[in-house]
């Protein structure tokens, strides 16, 4: 089990250091915005899989939660895009940086505990859930923010004097 919580340290550290782009407020590509949704799916499923207690129905409620709230916080985001060059921007913004160091947090809290400690685990499923809820949540941003359902986006114009907004 070491190894799989060790996988998820790393993968939710990496999702983390792949979310600076929101807080220097430096346009992305697709694959910019979508690998960190994807490390937080398999950070989530690894503490899923790993999790003694298997509590389904809190999962569960934990990804529609989450994957709603996540919809409706891309929504509200201000977005400029670039559909010439497929760039994405968005105004400092902490709450995905937040959800993501929340996610490393629950991976290192689980590596700790469980690994290093040897201290059992309570088996109730909630450590599981709320990394399925962080997960939900990243995803659900990035479907509306990024993809092109957020109303707010605008196009970027490339002009000699430098960026305007359209």
């Amino acid at each position: 089990m070491i190894f799989y919580h060790l996988i998820a340290v790393v993968l939710a550290a990496v999702g983390l250091w792949l979310m600076r782009h929101e807080l220097s407020e430096i346009a992305a590509g697709r694959l910019a915005w979508a690998l960190p949704p994807i490390f937080a799916i398999i950070v989530a499923s690894i503490l899923l899989f790993v999790s003694p207690g298997k509590r389904f129905e809190l999962w569960t409620v934990g990804v529609m939660i989450g994957g709603a709230l996540g919809l409706a916080a891309g929504v509200i985001l201000t977005v400029d895009k670039d559909f010439e060059k497929k760039l994405v921007r968005v105004r400092r913004t902490w709450d995905g940086v937040g959800a993501a160091a929340l996610l490393l947090a629950l991976a290192a809290a689980r590596f700790v505990t469980s690994d290093l400690m040897g201290r059992k685990s309570g088996g109730y499923g909630v450590l599981g859930a709320i990394a399925a809820f962080l997960a939900a949540y990243l995803v659900g941003r990035v479907i509306t923010a990024g993809v092109g359902i957020n109303g707010l986006a605008v196009r970027i114009r490339q002009h000699d004097s430098g960026v305007s907004l359209e």
